[in-house]
C-alpha cells in the first residue's frame, strides 16, 4: 500500500487579494493584483522547488493551483506529495528514505506549519525502521546443533 505525504504551500492571502480587488475597482487598473499574484506565485514556486531540491525519488511532480487574470495564470498554491510506504523486507531502505522525505521537508527557508508536521511523520516512519532493524539485529543468525559422536 502507497500513503502520500503531502506538503502544501501557503494559499495567497484573501486580505491582499482583496485590498488588490479594491484597488483595481477604484482605479480600473489590476497593476497591483498582478503584482501581489507575481509576488505571491514566485515565493510559492521557490517553496516548492526546495522541497523537490533534497530529492525526487519519492516525491510526486509539483501540482499547482492557479488564478488568471487578463488573460495569464498565476500560481496561488501548489504542494508535492511524498511516497511514505515503507519499503518491503528492508528497514535500512524505509529508514533513508524516511530520512530523505524529513529533510525534504524542512528544506525550504520558512517551513510552513505542514513542513513540520510532515517532517514530523517521517520521524515517526524512521523510528519504526529502527525499531525493525534493532529486531531483525538481535534475532540470531542460525541455530547450533551439538551433534555427540
Amino acid at each position: 500500500m502507497t500513503t502520500a505525504l503531502s506538503l502544501p504551500t501557503a494559499p495567497l492571502s484573501t486580505s491582499s487579494t482583496n485590498s488588490a480587488r479594491d484597488t483595481e475597482t477604484k482605479s480600473g487598473d489590476n497593476s497591483a493584483e498582478r503584482k501581489q499574484l507575481e509576488l505571491s506565485q514566485t515565493s510559492i514556486q521557490r517553496h516548492v522547488e526546495s522541497h523537490l531540491a533534497v530529492t525526487t525519488q519519492y516525491s510526486s511532480p509539483p501540482n499547482y493551483q492557479y488564478r488568471p487574470l487578463d488573460g495569464q495564470l498565476y500560481v496561488v498554491s501548489g504542494d508535492v506529495a511524498f511516497d511514505t510506504s515503507s519499503e518491503p523486507n528492508d528497514p535500512k531502505a524505509t529508514l533513508e528514505k524516511a530520512q530523505l522525505i524529513s529533510m525534504a521537508s524542512m528544506a525550504p527557508t520558512d517551513p510552513l506549519l505542514q513542513d513540520r508536521n510532515a517532517s514530523q511523520q517521517a520521524m515517526v516512519m524512521a523510528t519504526q525502521a529502527k525499531g525493525e532493524i534493532n529486531t531483525v539485529s538481535a534475532e540470531p543468525l542460525g541455530r547450533h546443533i551439538d551433534v555427540l559422536v
